[in-house]
């Protein structure tokens, strides 16, 4: 199945290709100041919580980060990934093989979602 087409099956593409184009435009000196690819590309990071990601992306770009929208997303992530490890764990003590793969499956979706490489 195509790329393309996973959005319409009901799967997320991850990680966002979007996210990352935009990030490499940043990048470049002739779209370093363009203020709206920064507000797509935080908005991107905003509504995903991707708090690893906006500290990567101060640091490869030199912006100014901002500390509180950095510990809001970092609650965030610390809240969800809790909960992700208690289904794992409910998953690994109650449930089977594939349950227990669903749960890591979503572990891994949301890290890679977040820009965590861990």
């Amino acid at each position: 199945m195509p790329l393309e087409n996973l959005e319409e099956e009901g799967l997320p593409k991850n990680p966002d290709l979007r996210i990352a184009q935009l990030r490499f435009l940043l990048s470049l000196p002739e779209h370093r100041g363009d203020a709206a690819v920064r507000d797509e590309l935080m908005a991107a990071v905003r509504d995903n919580n991707m708090a690893p990601y906006y500290e990567a992306l101060c640091k490869s770009l030199d912006w100014q980060m901002d500390v509180d929208l950095l510990s809001k997303m970092k609650k965030a992530n610390e809240d969800e990934l809790k909960r992700l490890d208690e289904e794992l764990e409910d998953a690994e003590k109650n449930l089977g093989e594939s349950e227990i793969r669903d749960a890591m499956m979503a572990k891994a979706e949301y890290l890679c979602r977040i820009g965590d490489k861990r």
